[in-house]
């Protein structure tokens, strides 16, 4: 199995769309696809041969005093391509590309309560859970969020940002 990956593209939106279908019990909205596109090479796109098999779409979201946030919209592979790095490579991908980005302070993400898969993947790659949301989710039971958190930046490098 080869797996090749390449920043999102206009012309993979209808894929991503589809992939996104398949593997996730939410439906998101056309804004979440443009956004992950305006981001460019932070949302990244895992394929074998000319198949679709994973997808991580993320934005940048502004914070005060000048600082940033990646946050993470999704992050899935399909059933068969699980447990051969994809997520893994897709995850390292999007936070390398805010490695030399210093406004951009940490990498955020809702994970349903329920998914003690992408829970523990997560905390494996140094994200730790802020807080749970209750009722988070309007069609998923149960309906809570964690919010999972990871630092990109040294805490000293964003107190002198802060300052």
């Amino acid at each position: 199995m080869t797996i090749t990956y390449k920043p999102i593209a206009q012309e993979y939106l209808s894929a991503v769309k589809t992939l996104n279908s398949v593997i996730f019990p939410v439906k998101y909205h056309d804004r979440v696809y443009q956004d992950a596109l305006a981001c460019g090479p932070v949302s990244q796109l895992a394929f074998e041969g000319d198949t679709l098999v994973g997808a991580i779409l993320c934005r940048l979201e502004a914070l005060p005093g000048g600082a940033a946030q990646l946050y993470i919209i999704s992050l899935g592979v399909l059933a068969p391509f699980r447990g051969a790095g994809i997520g893994s490579q897709l995850l390292a991908a999007s936070l390398a590309c805010c490695e030399d980005d210093t406004a951009i302070q940490h990498a955020t993400l809702h994970v349903h309560t329920a998914n003690t898969e992408a829970l523990e993947f997560y905390s494996r790659k140094g994200f730790t859970v802020s807080e749970t949301i209750a009722g988070y989710y309007k069609r998923i039971d149960p309906p809570d969020a964690a919010v999972l958190v990871k630092q990109l930046q040294p805490q000293e490098q964003q107190q002198q940002q802060d300052t």
